[in-house]
């Protein structure tokens, strides 16, 4: 069991958004985008265009699948960092090599869980784009 450690979203406009860090302890920052999708978590976290962004994941459940070499699109993590509703503490699919947050922190990747990320979605498409950092 991982120790559950508070974290913080903050935006360039000084909202802030209050969670549990997971992956890689620290701080960080980038642009804030956001990505709709069901399914393909791993490859948004190694697709180069999201290089040293901050995205949140508007899909409320991420990691049940884990992480598996076949599913990179480069050799490695290429985010700033990674924001969603609730990790999954279980990778349960049969080609599942790690969980999500070992493969973060054996990275260096800051990932905060626990905040409406739908809420966070809708403050950054109302109020534009803008930095952030967890």
């Amino acid at each position: 069991m991982r120790e559950r450690v508070r974290a913080t979203l903050v935006l360039e406009d000084g909202t802030t958004f209050e969670g549990w860090s997971f992956g890689a302890r620290g701080e960080t920052t980038g642009e804030l985008i956001f990505h709709t999708g069901m399914s393909g978590y791993q490859e948004v976290l190694t697709d180069p265009s999201y290089r040293g962004q901050i995205v949140i994941m508007t899909y409320p459940l991420i990691g049940n699948t884990g992480v598996n070499a076949i599913d990179e699109e480069s050799a490695r993590p290429q985010v700033a960092g990674f924001v969603v509703k609730e990790l999954s503490l279980i990778a349960s699919n049969w080609r599942s090599e790690e969980d999500l947050h070992s493969y973060l922190k054996r990275h260096g990747i800051v990932g905060i869980e626990g905040i409406d990320t739908r809420s966070a979605v809708l403050h950054v498409r109302s109020a534009g784009a803008m930095r952030a950092a967890i």
